[in-house]
C-alpha cells in the first residue's frame, strides 16, 4: 500500500525518534536459507537498542548466532540516517570481521524505501561508507592507529576478547570519545583477564562506565 507524502513524513520522524521502531519497521536481512526477510527483532534485541540510546558505553557478552550484530549495525545505520556529521568507526582484530558489520549496516540502508534514505550515500566503498548529511561508518584493523586522529561519535569493537593489547588501544582511542562519543564493545566469552573480561566484570560490578549486556 502506498503511503501519502503526509504519511512518510510521520513515517520519518517516527523512525527517527526510535530506532526500535525503524529496525523492526524498515530493516531487512538477509537469511541464509529464506533470502531478505524483515528483521523482526527478538525482545533481547529491542532491549539491546534501547541500551544504546540509554547508555553510553555497553558491553555486550554474547553468544553465537543470536543476532547481535546484525542488531548493532541495524543501529549504526539508523544513526547515520537520522543525525549529521556521526562519524562511527568498526574495529576488529581481522578487518573482514570489522568490515562484516559495515557491510550489514549498509544492506540494511540499500534496502531501506527510496523514501526514508533522506540522506543518500556519498561515498561507497568496500570498508567504509558516507551519507550526504555528513555521516560516516568505517572499519578498520586493530593494528595500527586505528581512528586515533579523530573525534568519534560510536566506536564499536567487534570480538573484542580476542583483540590483543586492546588495554593500550583503548588507552589510546578513549581521548577521541571526549566529545560525547559512545562505545559498543561485543564479545563472545575468550579467556579470562583480558580487556572485554575485566570490562565486563567491573560493568556487572558497577566499577566502571559500562553498561553490561548479556
Amino acid at each position: 500500500m502506498a503511503l501519502t507524502k503526509k504519511e512518510m513524513m510521520t513515517e520519518i520522524v517516527r523512525a527517527g525518534k526510535d530506532p526500535v521502531y525503524f529496525s523492526n519497521q524498515y530493516a531487512k536481512i538477509s537469511h541464509p536459507i529464506r533470502g531478505l526477510i524483515p528483521f523482526d527483532m527478538y525482545k533481547f534485541q529491542e532491549e539491546t537498542v534501547r541500551s544504546f540510546k540509554d547508555n553510553r558505553f555497553n558491553v555486550i557478552l554474547k553468544a553465537r548466532q543470536l543476532g547481535i550484530s546484525t542488531t548493532v549495525a541495524a543501529y549504526v545505520c539508523w544513526m547515520l540516517l537520522f543525525h549529521r556529521d556521526k562519524n562511527v568507526l568498526v574495529v576488529a582484530t581481522k578487518l573482514s570481521t570489522a568490515a562484516n558489520l559495515v557491510k550489514k549496516a549498509k544492506a540494511i540502508y540499500k534496502h531501506l524505501p527510496p523514501w526514508l534514505k533522506i540522506a543518500p550515500i556519498e561515498i561507497d566503498n568496500r570498508n567504509s561508507f558516507e551519507l550526504a548529511n555528513g555521516s560516516q561508518v568505517k572499519a578498520s584493523s586493530t593494528s595500527g592507529d586505528a581512528g586515533r586522529s579523530e573525534a568519534l561519535s560510536l566506536l564499536i569493537v567487534d570480538e573484542a576478547a580476542i583483540v590483543e593489547g586492546l588495554e593500550e588501544m583503548w588507552a589510546g582511542l578513549y581521548p577521541t570519545l571526549s566529545t560525547g562519543g559512545m562505545c559498543i564493545a561485543l564479545s563472545t566469552p575468550y579467556g579470562v583477564g583480558n580487556w572485554f573480561h575485566k570490562t565486563y566484570i567491573e560493568a556487572e560490578e558497577k566499577k566502571n562506565d559500562f553498561h553490561p549486556i548479556k
